[in-house]
């Protein structure tokens, strides 16, 4: 296939699913409002590239190279990064206000990811390289983590995941107190916050 070259270009509320494929690049690019839906990305590079309310339901970025893209506002619900079987040439990315709901990150190398404010509600993260990762303020209901780099990874001000500590690297990770539910799920430990009293001092 031909390759295409997309330098510091802007697409709007456009079906663009017959522009990307094998070859594809696009350097420095603006989205707005792009419908990406279904989509197979495999062989696309986004170097630099800012994604503003797109439409990227249900598509696949499996063999892709992402290199410092933003994805703001993008809905990405059923959406899938990395692949089966590991491979994935480079991801940088961030993510701030998406929905990626039942999205599935698998063998990723997602070194320093950030997501702010996103919605992943029974989103999957499947062996990725998460290290540094910082989830912010994300509604992570439903959410199941599974042999991931997890060092000095920032969840403190997130909710509604669940992380098994014997299979994932916890090393710095940071949690809250309202979290620890959620780390020790599958002990079926029981944990209530009572307020503690003490009879007085005789």
């Amino acid at each position: 296939m031909e390759k295409r070259i997309f330098t510091e270009e802007t697409f709007g509320k456009t079906d663009t699913t017959e522009l990307v494929g094998e070859g594809t690049v696009f350097d420095r690019c603006t989205f707005r409002g792009s419908i990406f839906t279904q989509s197979q990305l495999s062989g696309t590079t986004l170097l630099d590239c800012l994604f503003t309310e797109c439409d990227f339901s249900l598509a696949s970025f499996a063999g892709t190279v992402t290199d410092g893209a933003t994805f703001s506002g993008c809905r990405m619900s059923g959406a899938s990064f990395g692949e089966r079987t590991g491979g994935h040439r480079r991801f940088s990315a961030s993510f701030t206000a998406c929905i990626l709901d039942n999205a599935l990150f698998q063998n990723l190398p997602a070194v320093g990811t950030l997501f702010s404010r996103c919605r992943m509600k029974d989103t999957v993260f499947d062996h990725c390289a998460l290290k540094n990762a910082s989830f912010d303020r994300c509604d992570l209901s439903g959410a199941t983590f599974s042999g991931n780099d997890l060092t000095n990874t920032d969840f403190l001000s997130s909710y509604g995941f669940t992380i098994d500590p014997e299979t994932n690297r916890l090393n710095g990770a940071h949690f809250s107190l309202a979290s620890l539910p959620g780390l020790l799920a599958k002990y079926r430990i029981k944990v209530e916050d009572v307020p503690l009293s003490f009879p007085p001092c005789d």
